[in-house]
C-alpha cells in the first residue's frame, strides 16, 4: 500500500507516517521511483500506534507498546504495568487541571469586567 492511501485509511499525515519511520517505528520498501509502500505488517504497526496516541500514549510508551505487540511470548501484566501508569499520569493532568479552572474562575470573579484599569487578572499574571 502506498504512503498515500495508508494516511487515507488511517486518517493520518503522510508527514506523520515518515516521521514515524524516521524513529524506525515502522518500515516502508521502496519501489525504482523511490515511492514508499508499505506491507500488511507495518500498515498494522501503524493502526496500532495511531489507536495508542488517540489514547494518550507518548512516543516513546508507544514503542514499548509495539515490542509488546509484537512479542507473542509478552507478559500481559508488562502491558497492563504501561496503561496503568498512563492512567495514573491523566489523573494527575486532570487533577491540575481543576486546580487550574478553579483559579482561573476565581480570577474571572474577581475582575470587575468593567471601563476601569483596574484588573485582578493582569495583577495576579504581573506578580512575583
Amino acid at each position: 500500500m502506498f504512503i498515500q492511501q495508508v494516511a487515507k485509511k488511517l486518517n493520518i499525515t503522510t508527514r506523520t507516517i515518515r516521521h514515524y519511520e524516521d524513529l524506525g517505528i515502522i518500515k516502508s520498501d521502496r519501489l525504482e521511483n523511490n515511492y514508499r509502500v508499505y506491507d500488511e505488517k507495518n500498515y498494522d504497526k501503524l493502526k496500532f500506534l495511531v489507536r495508542a496516541r488517540n489514547l494518550g500514549f507518548s512516543l516513546k510508551e508507544c514503542k514499548e507498546l509495539i515490542k509488546l505487540f509484537e512479542n507473542n511470548t509478552r507478559q500481559s501484566s508488562l502491558v497492563r504495568e504501561i496503561a496503568k501508569k498512563k492512567l495514573n499520569d491523566l489523573k494527575l493532568q486532570i487533577k491540575e487541571l481543576d486546580n487550574l479552572k478553579i483559579s482561573l474562575e476565581w480570577l474571572i470573579n474577581k475582575c470587575p469586567g468593567n471601563e476601569k484599569p483596574d484588573c485582578p487578572i493582569i495583577d495576579e499574571l504581573a506578580r512575583d
